[in-house]
């Protein structure tokens, strides 16, 4: 993925559901919301499908999303949800009308893993928005970091961190499972010199301590520029966020920049944050500034 692409204005948009199933009535909400502002959205044709813990067989989120990436006359592709299912699809999704032309990719959570597979290709935007069908949702968005992301403007998202500037650096990273098992395989990101991004819900503190441990033994808190602590909401009784930061800082020590309580991930009042651009931190106003 480069580092900037400039891409032409957002006007169509496809939703697809690689992952869990979907809520249909927050579904129409959310693609109301969307034409509203002036997108054309339309869904994928198994949006509304259910098995289990899926949004239907493989075989149709697979075909939804792989025509998806391949439409030249859509833009952006955008998740229905999270969940889990996403990587089941990876080895068998081509590239090779994504190459040619590049989309922008919106989503979050099960996103990070089309995120990775996606990163090998140039121009390809993605964006750690939230998804469709939490758009109208009360309180669980900050839309305007999500209209900048979609007009392609600057951003600002508030944090805590050390009192000095870092950056920029690309972005790279999304939800720690994610993250953590995509070690080993052909669609691992590059997070050598990056600002590495995480977050996660419903995970307590000894998994998540397993899965850090996991990326340090695996070389990357020694790559990294500097890591972005997302929200980590559902831990164990008794547990903590600053333990989730205190055990990142050990991880990865004292030479460069651990921003924390960064309000992007599996939590309410979340914002947008784009994956692969820049992001620059300023500790005199403890802000990530971020976008164009």
């Amino acid at each position: 993925m480069s580092d900037r692409f400039s891409f032409p204005p957002i006007r169509a948009i496809r939703v697809v559901a690689p992952a869990g199933p979907v809520n249909g009535d927050d579904l129409d909400a959310g693609m109301e919301l969307l034409r509203r502002q002036g997108f054309a959205v339309e869904e994928a044709p198994h949006v509304r499908d259910r098995e289990r813990y899926l949004a239907g067989p493989d075989h149709a989120r697979l075909e939804d999303l792989q025509q998806a990436l391949d439409d030249p006359a859509v833009d952006a592709v955008w998740f229905a949800r999270g969940g889990y299912g996403t990587t089941r699809l990876l080895s068998y999704l081509s590239g090779e009308r994504l190459a040619r032309r590049p989309k922008v990719l919106l989503g979050y959570s099960d996103a990070t893993a089309l995120f990775a597979w996606a990163s090998r290709f140039a121009g390809v935007r993605c964006v750690y928005a939230p998804s469709l069908q939490e758009l109208s949702r009360e309180g669980v968005c900050v839309l305007d970091s999500l209209w900048s992301a979609l007009a392609d403007q600057p951003w600002a998202i508030p944090a805590s961190g050390p009192g000095h500037a870092e950056g920029p650096f690309p972005v790279a990273g999304g939800c720690l499972t994610l993250c953590s098992v995509s070690v080993g395989t052909s669609w691992e990101p590059e997070v050598s010199g990056r600002w590495l991004f995480l977050e996660d819900v419903g995970e307590p503190l000894y998994r998540i301590d397993r899965m850090l441990t996991h990326l340090a033994q695996a070389g990357w808190f020694k790559q990294v520029g500097g890591v972005l602590l997302g929200g980590f909401t559902g831990l164990g009784e008794g547990e903590c966020y600053d333990e989730v930061s205190a055990r990142v800082r050990e991880l990865m020590g004292a030479s460069r920049p651990l921003v924390t309580n960064l309000p992007v991930g599996h939590l309410k009042g979340k914002y947008t944050l784009p994956m692969g651009d820049g992001a620059s931190w300023s500790g005199e106003t403890q802000t990530l500034c971020v976008g164009s």
